[in-house]
């Protein structure tokens, strides 16, 4: 499946014809050649988007959501096509693909315009008498272009994640996919065509490095809603300080799940897994620390190790694979390294997953592992990993745990497992991080979270008004309902402006 751009509802090469391959990750076999693009590519996806803008923040809000509503329909109608292509893409096996990448985005579809009021309504304050009679109102109205740069886990769901809520606001937007992972990018624009947004709100430009950061400069556009690593976003912060442009920046993670003594290990430890192994450990959010009282420590590693020795890796596409490769070669030779590295300073293995029969050569795949023996201060405990290795750190106290949990430069996530309710909400309530579970993994709430990473983890929030606040500006008015001028401010401070 060959990947173009797509420039005012139109799939067009790069300007300059250049291609790049990008590849199947269960196989390493090429997929398809990807368009990449220049900056004059760049200009023409934000020039769209920039004469689109003019008639779309006048469309009602409720064609918007009428609109959203028929891609959601698209999506469902799709799905099983949209899995097998998405499970190709990504190396996500095809079951979590599924409900993760298409179920997820519809999911998104439906769920974003149930915020459509909070557009729609100023938010009015009472009016005031008490000296001045007269009122004040805030209106939200679209910031412009967005550009959303996404990331290659779950695509098709993240771009998503920051398409639909800026659409629905009443901003276009060009997206720049990650080119490990093209396709959910094309899949999303295709339902967007189909379901009837306007030509030019939505655009796509495909490649590497140089499109990204010219997209990021770019004078004409707004607002920049970036997902990926910490390193790559303190860079696209540092770009669009120079024009001043509103971000929104989910960033990396290295999220603790803190088991509690009274914790029900039937329950806290399949979670911890789930956490630690979806889509092969690529996910923002994955729980890589498990952090475990001293006195339950072997008996967690020996279950841990048993539930992950039960997992079967295996090509993304076959339906009994439980966790799939990793995107690239590059990114399985990273946790690769990472787990020796660990080793040398100590980390144990204490567990594996098997494979599905033997695995395709050119695969790039890392059996999901157990480390025991892990201290906060090993690398591996430190960096996120993005790779599934589950690291097993032993706690002295419930205040040591709450020490080792806040120990990292990342705050974007976290859970706390335990059977009484109120000391697990208390722990949770020391962990420095945006978002805390208790007694689950991966909740999420377009309506009733924002999702915001703390310290290195991110700007601004994903979900929610905030995330709403964050791709609109406010106008305030103010309308003055008393007819006298006597009784304006110019008027009580008349008499001595003229007095002379």
């Amino acid at each position: 499946m060959d990947v173009l751009n797509f420039v005012s509802n139109s799939w067009t090469p790069a300007q300059a014809g250049r291609t790049t391959p990008f590849f199947d990750p269960s196989t390493g076999l090429r997929l398809g050649e990807l368009a990449d693009s220049s900056t004059g590519d760049v200009d023409a996806a934000v020039a769209a988007a920039v004469e689109a803008g003019r008639t779309w923040r006048e469309t009602p809000l409720a064609e918007r959501v009428a609109l959203m509503h028929r891609a959601a329909d698209i999506v469902d109608r799709r799905a099983e096509e949209f899995t097998g292509l998405l499970a190709a893409d990504t190396g996500c096996a095809v079951r979590m693909s599924a409900a993760l990448q298409v179920a997820g985005t519809a999911m998104l579809f439906r769920e974003w315009p149930k915020l459509a009021p909070y557009l729609e309504r100023p938010a009015a304050a009472p009016i005031d008498a008490s000296v001045f009679l007269g009122q004040w109102e805030v209106h939200r109205e679209p910031l412009g272009v967005i550009a959303a740069l996404t990331p290659f886990n779950v695509p098709m769901y993240v771009v998503g994640q920051k398409a639909i809520p800026a659409l629905l606001a009443g901003n276009t937007v060009v997206v720049k996919p990650s080119p490990l992972a093209p396709v959910g990018a094309r899949l999303f624009a295709e339902v967007m065509a189909e379901a009837g947004l306007p030509a030019g709100s939505l655009n796509i430009v495909n490649g590497g490095v140089t499109p990204s950061q010219h997209l990021v400069a770019h004078p004409d556009v707004a607002g920049i809603s970036f997902t990926g690593s910490t390193e790559t976003g303190s860079k696209v912060m540092a770009t669009a300080a120079a024009s001043l442009k509103r971000l929104q920046l989910e960033l990396g993670g290295k999220s603790p799940a803190v088991i509690l003594e009274d914790a029900d290990f039937e329950l806290a430890l399949p979670g911890a897994v789930f956490g630690s192994v979806l889509h092969a450990g690529q996910i923002c959010v994955a729980t890589s620390r498990l952090i475990v009282p001293r006195s339950r420590y072997d008996e967690a590693c020996d279950r841990l190790a048993a539930l992950v020795g039960a997992l079967r890796v295996g090509p993304a596409t076959d339906p009994d694979t439980d966790v799939g490769p990793v995107v690239s070669a590059a990114s399985a030779k990273r946790v690769h390294d990472m787990i020796a590295r660990a080793q040398d300073q100590g980390a144990k293995i204490a567990g594996r997953a098997r494979t599905l029969g033997e695995l395709p050569e050119g695969g790039y795949y890392v059996v999901p592992t157990v480390l025991r023996d892990v201290t906060s201060d090993m690398e591996i405990a430190q960096e996120e990993t993005f790779g599934p290795v589950i690291t097993v750190l032993a706690a002295d106290s419930v205040d040591h745990a709450v020490e080792i949990a806040n120990s990292t430069r990342y705050g974007l996530a976290a859970s706390v497992w335990g059977s009484d309710l109120v000391a697990a909400r208390a722990i949770g309530a020391r962990i420095e991080s945006g978002t805390v579970w208790i007694n689950e993994y991966g909740m999420a709430s377009v309506s009733d979270s924002p999702m915001q990473g703390w310290k290195a983890s991110g700007i601004g929030a994903q979900y929610g008004t905030a995330a709403l606040d964050d791709l609109t500006r406010t106008k305030s008015f103010y309308t003055a309902l008393d007819p006298d001028p006597a009784r304006r401010p110019y008027g009580l401070l008349g008499a001595q402006w003229t007095r002379n």
